[in-house]
Parts: structure tokens; sequence; C-alpha cells
């Protein structure tokens, strides 16, 4: 219990943020102040294209466009943008159970047949042929529920490798955007933290959680073959493993983008600090120059918040999808084991249950591989200039 406050401790922070970041770009924009022509020119010069051509592969039939996102946003239409986000996920979430209905059924109605044979194994002498019988049907049992996981692990590692691409191509515009807000130091700093976020998922994330993850419901699956439990101690070593890792990197995450925050804007703040009192000094126009220098600020404050809230907004899609899918099978596993355990064999149930609890890492995963890039983005928008 302890550990689910954490992380509802932590979603909910991560979610005062993200508000925060967009209601403070809609309150600039609502403002009524259209943007400087240079602040304007700014964001014509950004190349957008890498991140319209990942947006393309992303949301293939929705036909979704970033700058339509960032537009929104910009203006003030929290809820337009929120909308064309919205429309990528509605159709998608219950696709995964779609297709698995048909062995989700079939999981059904082996669990119930092997409730027969061990409800009626007394009938047969030496119950040698009820055992067979049990153990052709779990092997049976053993492949759908392997069919269904791969396809939960399928949907896993797409989203993750396709988080990890728009990050890419997400990094350069944004902490472009950025530097000329907050300054050089801040923008390499925070740039070679998100290499670092990158590096994390396509390698830590994909190559070890993910097998990790596998191998804990192969475990769970195996422990069945025996009639008493004889792997269920490997089992939760792994599964706590997995949980391990993924908390520390958590806490290493925020560890660093806390100190990139504490530092990196200070040394920057000192090399600017000098050149707008030296603007500021000059006769005759240096109140004109400082007051001039803080409105295209603002303004490039506006694009930058601008940028990285569209970022998140396709980020938390990009995660909504899996999460959605992997919920709703994992809920699935745990009615199942839940209505099927006063009929059928416990072996059965202990691997229905154990499918249930590998979806549940499975969403754990790919929660935390969001939260990294989504805490990285809002502690950037979050630095003043």
């Amino acid at each position: 219990m302890r550990g689910r406050g954490k992380w509802m401790l932590l979603a909910v922070l991560m979610g005062i943020l993200f508000c925060w970041n967009i209601s403070s770009i809609t309150g600039k924009a609502k403002s009524g102040e259209e943007p400087p022509d240079a602040a304007q020119e700014f964001l014509e010069d950004l190349d957008f294209s890498d991140v319209e051509r990942m947006m393309g592969e992303l949301f293939p039939q929705e036909k979704i466009r970033f700058s339509d996102i960032l537009e929104h946003l910009m203006e003030g239409d929290l809820s337009g943008g929120l909308r064309l986000a919205g429309k990528a996920l509605s159709h998608r979430m219950l696709s995964i159970l779609v297709e698995n209905k048909t062995a989700m059924l079939y999981i059904l109605v082996t669990a119930l047949l092997a409730a027969v044979f061990a409800n009626f194994s007394h009938v047969f002498a030496a119950g040698q042929a009820a055992d067979t019988g049990f153990f052709m049907l779990y092997l049976l049992f053993m492949t759908l529920l392997l069919q269904t996981f791969e396809v939960m692990m399928e949907a896993v590692t797409s989203s993750l490798v396709l988080l990890a691409e728009f990050m890419q191509v997400l990094c350069p515009v944004y902490l472009v955007a950025a530097s000329v807000v907050t300054g050089s130091a801040t923008s390499v700093s925070f740039y070679n933290l998100l290499l670092f976020l990158i590096f994390l998922v396509q390698n830590v994330v994909c190559y070890l959680i993910l097998p990790l993850i596998h191998v804990y419901f192969m475990i769970r699956m195996m422990d069945g073959l025996s009639s008493e439990p004889f792997l269920g101690r490997l089992a939760d070593l792994v599964g706590t493993a997995v949980s391990w890792i993924l908390k520390t990197m958590m806490v290493g995450v925020v560890g660093m983008n806390l100190i990139q925050g504490l530092i990196s804007p200070v040394l920057d703040q000192v090399k600017r600090s000098g050149i707008q009192k030296g603007l500021e000094a000059i006769p005759g126009i240096g109140n004109t120059l400082g007051g001039m220098t803080e409105i295209v600020l603002s303004a490039l404050t506006l694009i930058r918040n601008g940028i990285g809230a569209a970022g998140a907004v396709v980020c938390v899609g990009i995660c909504l999808i899996p999460l959605g899918q992997i919920a709703v099978m994992a809920l699935f596993y745990k009615l199942m084991a839940a209505v099927l355990e006063p009929v059928s064999d416990r072996r059965m149930v202990g691997c229905i249950a154990g499918a249930g609890d590998g979806a549940v890492l499975l969403m754990k995963t790919v929660y935390t591989s969001g939260v990294l890039f989504l805490i990285t983005i809002v502690i950037v928008a979050a630095i003043r200039s």
C-alpha cells in the first residue's frame, strides 16, 4: 500500500506541474499581446520537419500535426490541443482486447475444462488419465496466455521505441528554443540529460526490464506444472528486481533534474545579467532597450513553453495508448482469476493471476518511462529567463 501511495503521489505532483505549465502558457496567450516580430521570426525559423514526420508515424490515420497542437496551446485554446491529442486515443484503447477476444474465450473454456478434470479425477482408477489430460490442457493454456502476453509485450516495446524516437526529434527544437530564453549552459546540460534518458529507455528498459518481466511471467507459469509451488520465491525475486530498477531510475533522474535545474540556470544568469545591465546603462536608450528585451524574452518564453507543453501532450498520448490497453487486459486477467478461483484448479488460477501481475509490471514500466521524460520537459519549461 505504501508503494502504491508513492506512485499516486508522484502522479498527482506530475499532474500539478503539467497543468501549471499549460495554464501559464494559456494565461500569457490570453493576455492579448501578440509576439514581437523577432519572436515570430524565430518560431518560423525552427525546423519542425522531423517532428512532423514522427507525428505521421505515431498517428498515421488521424493525421495530427505537431504545429496544430502548438498553435492551439499558444493561442490559449487548451481544450483544442487536448481534443486533437484525444482524437488519436479514442479508438485505440480497446483494440488489444478486440484482437485477443478469441484467445480470451479459449482461455476461459480451457480453465473450465481443467476444473472438470480436477474435480472428477477420482473417477479414474489410478488418476494417470486425469493427470495426463490436465497437463495437456495446461500446455494449451500456457500457449494461449503466452500469445496474449506477447501481444502486450509488442505493444509496450513499440510504444517505448516510438517515445524514444519522438524525444530524439523533439530535443533539438525544444532545447534550441530554451537556449534563447535560459542560456546555452542550461540547454546543453539538459540535452545531455535527455540523451541519457533516451539511452535508458532504448537499452535498459527495452533490453533489460522487459525481458525480466517476460522471465517473471514464464516462472509463474512454470510454477503451475507441479502440484506444489516451487518457484514462487524466484518469481518474487524477479518482480522485486524489476520494481527496484524502475524506482532507482526514477529517483536518479529526478535528482539529476533537480541538480541541473539549480546550477545551470544560475551560470546562464551570471553571463546574461552583465549584458543586460550594460544595455540599460546606455544613455538615452538604455531603458528602452531593457524594456524591449523583456518583451522579446517573454514572447520567446511563450514559444519555449508552448513547444514543451505540446511535446508533453504527445508524450502522454504515446504512453496512454499502451497503458489503457494493458490496463484493460490486466483487469480482465484479474477478473477471470477471481471468477475461476472457486471452480477451477489452483494452478490454472495462479497462472492467470501471474499474467495479471505481469501486465501490472508492464504498466509500471510504461508509466515510469513516460514520467522520466515529462519531468525533464516540465523542469526545462519551469526555468525562468
